[in-house]
């Protein structure tokens, strides 16, 4: 079932495009992008056909429910909800640090003066996703996939001693006090004890199945050093610009 979100209209946004593109172009469009299931994902169009991005970090655009305690805003707990402005700008951050292409940040404002909650206007690359490429054009997307590659190959040679979201990492922060594989570990029980109480094949066998998931999590040698990897790495999450170029969304964990 579809959810009714609240209506964002270009009277809405209007101050949030001067702020972010100045006050010679004037905002002539709003429309809705699809997804954004944490956030609300605008289109801006202004009067010299120009577009830019806006992204809306509001309650009324949330529609992923909290339903166990380790679901509430924890940056130390590496599965917790992964979204804000703060992990935005922290991933946005290291990756172009990196060199690695994401969409340029035009305005990121806390301050509600332009909008009553936490927003950013951010580059709109037009064209295709990865995902309509590849469908499209198979053999065409052989140097975007090459490009991608050293991409990731750069993001898996940037190391460091600590696990956890990028923002908790570059505040100083630390992941709570387990191994990295115990919290993968824990995580993956908890979700099987959930699964058991919503379907009763699961209940019937879940001994068993906790059982196989200790012992795959026995195999596995601790780390000391983590790379860094990218949260949402699908297809359909890697824009393409019009030099070929993979332009990678900016939310990620460490």
């Amino acid at each position: 079932m579809d959810v009714a979100r609240s209506v964002v209209t270009r009277h809405h946004l209007a101050a949030v495009a001067r702020a972010a593109l100045g006050a010679k172009r004037r905002l002539i469009g709003v429309s809705r992008l699809r997804g954004g299931s944490k956030k609300g994902v605008y289109r801006l169009t202004l009067d010299d056909d120009s577009t830019a991005i806006v992204y809306i970090w509001d309650d009324a655009e949330n529609y992923w429910p909290i339903t166990r305690a380790d679901d509430v805003e924890d940056h130390a707990d590496p599965f917790s909800h992964a979204s804000g402005i703060d992990l935005f700008q922290a991933a946005n951050r290291r990756l172009e640090a990196l060199g690695i292409r994401t969409p340029r940040i035009h305005l990121t404002d806390r301050s509600k003066n332009h909008y009553p909650a936490d927003i950013a206007v951010v580059e709109d690359v037009p064209g295709e996703n990865l995902e309509t490429r590849l469908r499209r054009d198979p053999c065409g997307t052989e140097t975007t996939l090459a490009r991608l590659s050293e991409a990731l190959d750069v993001m898996r040679q940037h190391t460091g001693p600590g696990f956890g979201k990028v923002a908790l990492i570059d505040n100083g922060g630390v992941s709570r006090d387990r191994s990295c594989e115990q919290i993968v570990l824990d995580r993956a029980l908890d979700d099987l004890a959930e699964a058991a109480s919503r379907d009763a094949r699961i209940a019937r066998v879940r001994g068993r199945l906790e059982d196989k998931v200790r012992e795959l999590a026995a195999a596995v040698c601790p780390r000391s050093e983590y790379a860094l990897i990218h949260g949402e790495l699908g297809p359909d999450h890697v824009l393409v610009d019009r030099f070929g170029q993979p332009v990678l969304g900016a939310f990620l964990p460490e």
